[in-house]
């Protein structure tokens, strides 16, 4: 029997702090950190809308429009958590200016 399968040989789902023991096992060392970071690098328009309460056309309206900064690699379109903040914190504070 697989280590990764149960006894009917469906594949199981491995549990964060199992995926990182095991991949701390073969030599690779990562925690949990590292993890998260890699995970949440930049952002698809739909956890960009639902993180401002917008809809995706609207996120999209503001790329175009409002100089939302993204990324870009190919057709894929990716907005980098930090730079979301700081383009709020610029509109928050151009509305208090």
């Amino acid at each position: 029997m697989n280590k990764r399968t149960n006894q009917t040989s469906q594949p199981m789902i491995e549990s964060k702090s199992a995926t990182l023991e095991r991949l701390q096992e073969g030599g690779q060392a990562m925690n949990k950190e590292d993890v998260q970071t890699t995970q949440m690098m930049l952002l698809n328009i739909p956890q960009v809308a639902k993180s401002l309460g917008l809809s995706r056309a609207k996120v999209y309206m503001l790329i175009a429009n409002e100089g939302l900064p993204v990324v870009r690699f190919g057709r894929a379109v990716r907005v980098s958590p930090a730079s979301l903040k700081q383009w709020i914190q610029q509109r928050e504070q151009s509305l208090i200016a």
